[in-house]
């Protein structure tokens, strides 16, 4: 009886590696399809020529290259993140694709195990999403399409600006404006999908913080809020030709405080 009982669960076991197996390639090709996309060249258009002087003396201080020889910056990173307030740190390996010329991005995410996670949050084609996989095959959580998401990922693209310089003076979506010297803000997006963040400039001109004013967050059972959302950037470097921060975190504010859910490092940076 016994080994009977044991093939049964050997049989079991092996369809279930290769359901999981199945599904996490089918999600992988779903997101290689949307990085394929961001990865696409367009028509250089050359530098713009209407930026404020204090935002092309920020492109010059950071490195921005007008040249059109490149259309997109990848990095790689490496962090922790919390899914909710006094939660546990989950530790995840990351490879971004940000366009220069138009707002699309795809960040792919993947947790250590035992839960093995695998995350997207993109904005491609004007189309914002985020889609959590538990091994890649299962879904946890999935808001993609609408105002909303549209919104949401086109601010992560004007305050990740920092990672992606060249796209100061090649994205004609980004409007700004400039504040003082130390504060200027940038928006891009019509109607409900439309976003703003201001960035924070130090007394080197480099920016060490953003905030926007909303931000739609998604609590427990599926129900989404909107609070304030901010971040700051640190250790910059040289890297990949460019003058940019390695480290960074964000964060939401909350009624009960700061709820800090990214923290971040670039391993490796190039277009």
């Amino acid at each position: 009886m016994i080994a009977p009982v044991i093939g049964i669960v050997l049989l079991i076991a092996g369809l279930a590696v290769v359901v999981v197996f199945v599904l996490r390639r089918r999600f992988a090709a779903h997101l290689d399809a949307l990085e394929s996309q961001t990865r696409r060249s367009d028509t250089a258009t050359g530098p713009r020529a209407d930026l404020p002087p204090e935002v092309a003396a920020l492109a010059a201080r950071m490195g921005a290259r007008s040249d059109g020889g490149a259309h997109f910056a990848v990095f790689e990173q490496t962090g922790q993140m919390w899914a909710a307030p006094g939660g546990k740190p989950m530790n995840f390996k990351a490879r971004q694709t940000v366009h220069i010329s138009t707002t699309e991005f795809i960040w792919r995410a993947t947790m250590a195990l035992p839960s093995g996670m695998m995350i997207a949050d993109y904005l491609v084609g004007g189309t914002g999403g985020l889609e959590v996989k538990l091994l890649g095959a299962f879904p946890i959580a999935r808001m993609v399409g609408g105002a909303d998401a549209a919104q949401g990922e086109a601010l992560r693209y004007l305050a990740e600006l920092p990672l992606n310089p060249d796209a100061i003076l090649a994205n004609r979506a980004l409007e700004w404006t400039v504040v003082d010297p130390k504060t200027i803000r940038v928006a891009t997006g019509v109607g409900a999908a439309r976003g703003e963040v201001t960035l924070d400039l130090d007394e080197r001109g480099l920016v060490v913080g953003m905030n926007a004013s909303s931000r739609i967050y998604a609590e427990k059972k599926g129900v989404t809020t909107r609070h304030p959302w901010r971040g700051r950037f640190w250790d910059y470097q040289s890297i990949g030709g460019r003058f940019i921060p390695l480290q960074g975190e964000v964060a939401w504010v909350l009624e009960t405080g700061d709820f800090i859910y990214w923290r971040g490092r670039i391993l490796s940076w190039k277009t």
